[in-house]
């Protein structure tokens, strides 16, 4: 059935022009400000959302998005630079929504992207942080953080870098990172409880997706595990390759989360506000281990106390990404206090097993705690020699060990930018293999050397 509305056409009237002059005293704006906030970054673009009163009593989420290297500049005459990718370039040609509403609510973004001379430290990202929250009128519990490439390597040790800058963000969103955080960044994201959601082209010849993916287990496997679980989507080859995996992640209509929401809805999700909820069990204990025989792994966990607590889930995949269901376990039958849990795998994968658990209250709540690794056969690991190391051009590679296949060795530097990939074939149980690092300026170099059975990373020196 149609639906009909009649109007009063001199309210109308008055009503649109009232609209009128608000949108026109206060429109939408993306405006270049060659404003120093430390010595780093002597510009940025700020974009305002239609209605942002200076004087207003409304407040609004703060989005920061950093650039990658390739839009570094003075501040000035260089910035139109940030605005070739991600949200700062859907800005530039209008295609950037005034709002997206998420659990019934509608939300407009601030959006700061600074310009940096250089790589940005997490100081350099906090000064423009602070500059927002002293300048705009920002939401303080709801503080986004997200960035491309170099820009999203910054965007993963923000919050890494300490909990005073954890404490600051609802949610991150970086994008084919190129960084490797430590544990000690991966705790201060987990115990900041900082939501995580990471994306990662997996033919990325740039930056290795393996970076992604290792972040993200490092996170959910912190001590104590992060309440909200961390998340990525590696986009498959073919319809994705190559490094730009920012075009896909950040376009609004395309759902990239669970199927239903952009990236700006899945931040929308997380305040600051909502973070301090009890979780419905406490784990004091989580741990997995391989039997003395090697054949099987013992998956043990403890509580302090339980509330609501139906069942657990343990789960396990091969490679940290594919997870499937390996027993469902009930609830201990008194409530309240605290519980030991057991579970044997006792037909476990050759190489690598991740271990998952999944914790469903009473009303279906699934809370997720954490990635633990038992690899079946660690031992073949260690007999791959790297020498001389250090070396001023030639190394010798030799890895004694029964498995044979395609080996794939990606050389990395520091900041986890892929330099070369080779692929060689073990035929037998003993291979040696030289690589020239000729070329390289000196410095240090990571090796990541992966096949059927074996995953070994080793640090080269080029003299």
């Amino acid at each position: 059935m149609k639906e009909f509305y009649r109007f009063s056409s001199s309210g109308f009237v008055c009503a649109c022009l009232f609209l009128f002059s608000v949108l026109r005293a206060y429109p939408q704006t993306l405006t270049p400000r060659n404003i120093t906030t430390g010595s780093n970054s002597n510009g940025f673009y700020e974009y305002l959302p239609a209605g942002y009163n200076p004087s207003g009593s409304q407040i609004y989420p703060l989005m920061v998005f950093l650039e990658g290297v390739g839009e570094h500049g003075n501040g000035t005459t260089d910035l139109t630079r940030v605005l070739n990718n991600g949200p700062a370039h859907l800005m530039s040609i209008g295609e950037f929504p005034a709002s997206f509403t998420v659990n019934g609510t509608t939300f407009s973004f601030i959006v700061i992207t600074p310009q940096f001379v250089n790589t940005p430290s997490e100081k350099d990202v906090d000064a423009i942080i602070q500059y927002a929250l002293s300048n705009y009128k920002v939401d303080v519990n709801r503080i986004y953080l997200t960035g491309l490439s170099e820009g999203g390597g910054a965007t993963w040790a923000y919050p890494g870098y300490s909990l005073a800058f954890a404490d600051k963000i609802a949610a991150i969103l970086p994008v084919c990172g190129a960084i490797g955080i430590n544990d000690n960044q991966a705790h201060n994201i987990a115990s900041g409880t900082v939501a995580v959601f990471a994306t990662h082209n997996i033919d990325d010849p740039s930056v290795d997706y393996h970076f992604t993916v290792a972040n993200v287990n490092a996170v959910n496997s912190a001590t104590p595990p992060p309440g909200i679980p961390a998340l990525d989507t590696i986009f498959p080859d073919p319809d994705h390759n190559g490094h730009d995996a920012w075009l896909v992640t950040y376009d609004p209509t395309i759902p990239v989360y669970k199927s239903k929401l952009n990236v700006y809805q899945w931040m929308l999700q997380y305040s600051r506000a909502s973070l301090s909820s009890p979780l419905p069990i406490t784990l004091t204990d989580y741990s997995a281990a391989a039997t003395a025989d090697g054949t099987a792994v013992d998956v043990d966990w403890g509580t302090a106390q339980e509330l609501n607590n139906s069942y657990f889930i343990l789960q396990r995949s091969g490679d940290a990404r594919t997870f499937v269901n390996l027993d469902t376990i009930a609830a201990a039958p008194a409530p309240g206090g605290g519980h030991a849990y057991a579970y044997a795998d006792e037909g476990p994968l050759a190489g690598d097993n991740f271990y998952r658990l999944e914790q469903v209250d009473e009303n279906g709540k699934i809370t997720v705690y954490g990635t633990l690794k038992v690899t079946i056969g660690a031992a073949r690991v260690l007999d791959l020699q790297v020498s001389p190391n250090p070396s001023a051009g030639v190394v010798k590679l030799r890895l004694a060990d029964a498995g044979k296949g395609m080996l794939t060795l990606h050389l990395l530097d520091l900041r986890g930018n892929l330099l070369r990939t080779y692929q060689f074939e073990k035929q037998d149980n003993y291979w040696s293999q030289s690589i020239d690092l000729g070329g390289l300026p000196a410095g240090t170099y990571v090796l990541h050397v992966r096949g059927k059975m074996i995953n070994a990373v080793r640090t080269l020196v080029k003299e």
